[in-house]
């Protein structure tokens, strides 16, 4: 990911100098004319580029190091990575491997790669119907309404149809049809769809077309959302005395690494809603969670959800989940209204798209019973 020009910006700081053609000048042979400052911190620069092509990793560690402070300018000089390129035989050998780490870097002492779910802590999303079961038993403590609701909000997404179940939303016919003909494919253009609210019980009127004009992509009166409330001590407060103050943002960059915290605790509050002709309006369904009500709530300890994820490629993440069981249907019009506080007050854009439903993870990968409880 760091290209020749980003390492130049990273590692030349205030040096305006020009990476040179010859990644050999000023490291192997003595320079006939070193009076340009400016070209030996090229050069020294010129020592990574070839790295960055064959060794990324190498070259993303020096750049975070870089980044965090701990190598500087003055943390190595350039005769002694002069040294260090002439011992490792470099000169003439640009894809040789190094035998040792680049004075002034150390690895990276985290993994982000996701776990096999067989090494993962407990997943979401489970099936909450009546007398489902999960095998694991949970390492993380489960936080409550309250302790949910002291963290900031810092995100608001929907997803198509819900990826929980229960028994007010369980029709799985459209997914289905997509695992059958997706064959594993994850497009964010093509989401897949969970578990819908029955439209059984609705006539015409109730199910006609309604044209929303800022929600995008595959959003339809009659079908189903689970919309997340995200809640994380990562994020950051518009007004840092108000408890609940939020700064919401596309994604879940902000839950998970905001600020760049990586051990945050984070809340997801779902709920599921149907959109319908005529149904309820919602003014502020930003913070639905609270407005609409959540009686018949549950909450147990997962992780974060989405296509990304499945029965073998698990989440890293340890999060608490709230989730309301009930179907709750609203009118196009606060759906849309929705969407609209999104972009006009946050400038979010890509989560006015729905996003794709995670298939409902394996008993063997979500906790037991016994740690779904009711919502205190």
């Amino acid at each position: 990911m760091w290209s020749r020009l980003a390492l130049c910006v990273c590692l030349a700081g205030s040096v305006a100098a020009m990476c040179p053609d010859d990644p050999e000048v000023d490291l192997c042979e003595e320079a006939a004319d070193e009076t340009s400052h400016s070209i030996r911190n090229g050069a020294w620069i010129a020592l990574f580029l070839p790295l960055a092509s064959t060794r990324p990793s190498l070259a993303t560690g020096l750049a975070m190091a870089l980044a965090a402070g701990s190598v500087g300018v003055d943390a190595v000089t350039c005769g002694e990575l002069k040294t260090f390129y002439k011992n490792e035989q470099c000169c003439g050998q640009p894809t040789l491997e190094l035998s040792a780490p680049v004075p002034g870097t150390a690895s990276c002492p985290y993994s982000f790669a996701k776990p096999a779910c067989s090494n993962a802590e407990p997943q979401t999303p489970r099936d909450l119907t009546a007398g489902a079961v999960g095998q694991m038993t949970p390492k993380a403590a489960t936080l409550t309404d309250d302790q949910a609701n002291f963290l900031p909000l810092v995100n608001v997404h929907f997803h198509l149809g819900a990826e929980h179940k229960s028994e007010a939303y369980s029709d799985d016919t459209d997914s289905i049809a997509y695992d059958a003909a997706s064959s594993g494919r994850r497009l964010a253009s093509n989401p897949r769809p969970g578990f819908m609210c029955s439209k059984s019980s609705l006539n015409a009127t109730q199910l006609a077309p309604y044209t929303f004009s800022y929600c995008k992509g595959d959003v339809q009166v009659g079908k189903s959302y689970e919309i997340h409330y995200v809640h994380s001590s990562a994020g950051t407060d518009n007004n840092p005395d108000a408890i609940n103050a939020d700064l919401l943002a596309d994604g879940l960059g902000g839950a998970a690494n905001g600020r760049g915290l990586l051990n945050p605790m984070v809340v997801v509050q779902g709920q599921i809603f149907q959109i319908v002709n005529g149904a309820a309006d919602v003014d502020d369904m930003l913070h639905g969670w609270t407005v609409v009500g959540h009686d018949n709530s549950v909450m147990y300890p997962g992780s974060t959800t989405g296509q990304s994820h499945d029965n073998e490629v698990c989440s890293p993440y340890s999060i608490t989940w709230h989730v309301d069981k009930d179907c709750h249907q609203v009118s196009p019009e606060s759906f849309d209204m929705l969407c609209k506080q999104m972009k006009e007050t946050y400038g979010m854009e890509d989560d006015l798209y729905p996003h794709g439903s995670r298939m409902l993870v394996d008993p063997m990968y979500v906790v037991k019973s016994e740690f779904v409880k009711p919502l205190a």
